[in-house]
């Protein structure tokens, strides 16, 4: 048998039912078993009263008064009764005492209990254990009788205050089994009527259920099966329905719009593939057309730039493309043209660059032949004022280190010089080269001038130092015009170097580069000015004016070595500038440019 929601529903409420059913009769009988005045209860409450008829309760003096009774009648047992009533009903009492007094009950029988019962026991006892026992064992009669009428008369009191607590007890329990009885029966009633309630509202749920999901659920099933066959005109049952069943149906609704439109896109779809078709056969002929003309455009620009691969900058694409590539035609040629122009300049610059290099390294090596002159006078002063500071060992020994220095700094210069020739590697760096040397002859004319002072004031202290100084005087003479003329000519140098920076200001940026190493120079001038500042401390014996002498002609010779490194300096940078000038122009000969073309042509 095929097992479908409706009979799955069905036979789970069957399930519940019997189960609710079967719970019900398993909780009823529970309890009626375990309430109050049952069959269960009764089992305890018999077995209680069966123990309690049987042996005496150790809160109740009974067995230690009758055995105190007995001992004294027979003494033969009183030792035997006398240790029961110690180690047994003694600690038997105690230990029911301590229970009752922790366990909790009603606050009558509680007080009752506490305040009376025990009370009366334990005075009880205490007449036993202080009077009644002592006596016993010693077999002394005229204490015994004393000792049993006061305990006789204690039992008497606790017998009574027994009773009264039993009957107590009594009526209590009797209250509490009336109300377990009513409350069971409330409880139990309770639980018959909302087990008929679920049973109940079990059944109208299934009903409602069965109503409300398996009915619709089986149209719906039959809908479907409609719909599967290809009948798309039934419309869709419960779509107005807010429920799960209603979203359902409009899902099935969506399938069956669904449907109807794909049955129309496929018809649309045919329609479309044919004049796809059409559309394919038009596009391949076309492209046939276009795929002819892209070749003779690309075989064009091939041939193209393989000439300007080999530096031919003359190559034009003379021959007029489709319109769709006439653009990269025009395109092409621009930027040849513009690439030619650019070449034309700097070759024109790199020409302009070269001439106006070896003007300035000529004129740089007029420069520094007249200053190796003035450094030769200068010698032949500073071996006049040897003669003069002979006695001066320590100023000699100073003159010697300020000679190591001069020496470091002329190895400064050369170094300065390579870092020249280093920096000057690429055309867009030569304008800093220009404007640094422009830099350097300024500086020149300024130290030719500081040399022209310096020999004036020379002259004037070789004039006051007598007939001593006259032949430093004539020296002092001979270093100021070597000074007038190194300034005429570094205002030359000048005037060649602002032209040449006018001409390449593209080409002459690197010589800044140099002022880095004329920094070392520097910085040796000042050690070198040290040292002699150290000469003329150690000569302070000598007299003011040989002092004056001696370090004029010490500045005179700073300023000469300054001279000739910034003279060598320029020299260098301007050979470096000529050679990099004909190592661009050799690299621009390998392009072939317009203007050569038909200067050969004319040839």
């Amino acid at each position: 048998m095929k097992l479908n929601i409706a009979r799955s529903l069905a036979i789970f409420g069957a399930v519940v039912i019997l189960g609710l059913v079967t719970s019900i009769g398993l909780q009823n009988y529970a309890f009626n078993l375990l309430r109050v005045n049952g069959l269960m209860y009764k089992q305890i409450i018999y077995g209680k009263d069966l123990v309690a008829d049987i042996l005496p309760p150790p809160l109740y003096v009974i067995e230690p008064y009758m055995l105190a009774l007995e001992a004294v009648e027979q003494p033969a047992s009183a030792t035997a009764n006398i240790e029961r009533i110690r180690t047994v009903l003694k600690p038997a009492y105690e230990d029911r005492r301590k229970y009752w007094s922790e366990t909790p009950l009603s606050a009558d029988l509680k007080r009752k209990l506490l305040g009376d019962v025990l009370v009366k026991g334990d005075a009880f006892w205490q007449v036993m254990d202080e009077e009644a026992v002592p006596a016993i064992l010693k077999g002394d009669k005229a204490a015994v009788e004393p000792a049993l009428l006061k305990l006789a008369t204690n039992f008497h009191v606790h017998e009574k205050a027994v009773n009264e607590l039993v009957a107590m007890a009594n009526a209590f329990q009797a209250d509490a089994e009336k109300q377990a009885a009513e409350q069971t029966e409330l409880l139990s009633t309770v639980t018959l009527s909302a087990a008929a309630l679920s049973f109940v509202l079990i059944v109208a749920g299934l009903y409602t259920f069965r109503r409300r999901a398996i009915v619709p659920l089986s149209a719906m099933r039959d809908y479907m099966a409609v719909l599967a066959n290809g009948d798309y005109s039934r419309e869709v049952p419960y779509v107005r329905r807010s429920d799960e069943i209603g979203e359902m149906a409009r899902a099935v609704t969506v399938f069956r719009e669904s449907a109807e439109e794909r049955n129309a896109i496929r018809a649309h779809q045919d329609e479309e593939r044919q004049a796809q078709m059409r559309r394919d056969a038009e596009l391949d002929a076309s492209k046939s057309v276009e795929n002819a003309t892209r070749q003779r455009v690309i075989e064009s620009l091939s041939a193209g730039l393989e000439r300007l691969s080999r530096g031919d900058l003359t190559v034009r694409l003379d021959e007029q493309f489709a319109n769709t590539y006439e653009k990269l035609r025009e395109t092409f040629n621009t930027s040849i043209i513009i690439l030619s122009d650019a070449m034309k300049d700097i070759y024109a610059a790199t020409n302009t660059v070269g001439d106006s290099s070896r003007e300035i390294a000529l004129s740089t090596n007029d420069l520094a032949q007249r200053t190796e002159s003035q450094a030769t006078s200068l010698e032949q002063a500073a071996s006049a004022l040897d003669q003069i500071t002979v006695t001066v060992k320590n100023s000699s020994e100073r003159a010697q280190e300020a000679n190591a220095m001069m020496s470091a700094t002329k190895e400064s210069a050369a170094h300065s010089a390579e870092i020249v020739r280093e920096a000057v590697t690429a055309m867009e760096k030569i304008e800093e080269s220009a404007v640094r040397i422009g830099d350097i002859i300024n500086a020149i004319d300024e130290i030719a001038f500081q040399t022209n002072l310096l020999a004036l004031n020379a002259g004037v202290e070789a004039a006051r130092a007598g007939d001593a100084g006259k032949g430093f005087a004539v020296v002092a003479q001979e270093v100021r015009e070597l000074a007038g003329r190194s300034a005429n000519l570094a205002k030359e140098i000048k005037l060649l170097v602002e032209t040449s920076s006018r001409q390449v200001s593209a080409g002459v940026a690197l010589v800044n580069r140099t002022g880095e190493a004329l920094g070392d120079i520097d910085r040796q001038v000042l050690q070198v000015t040290a040292l002699i500042e150290a000469i003329v401390r150690s000569s302070s014996e000598q007299s003011v004016a040989l002092v004056e002498v001696n370090a004029a002609v010490n500045r005179m010779d700073q300023v000469t070595q300054q001279n000739a490194a910034m003279a060598e300096e320029t020299n260098a940078a301007c050979q470096d500038l000529g050679n990099e000038a004909s190592h661009l122009g050799r690299m621009l000969s390998r392009f072939a440019l317009e203007e050569r073309r038909q200067s050969r042509a004319a040839a």
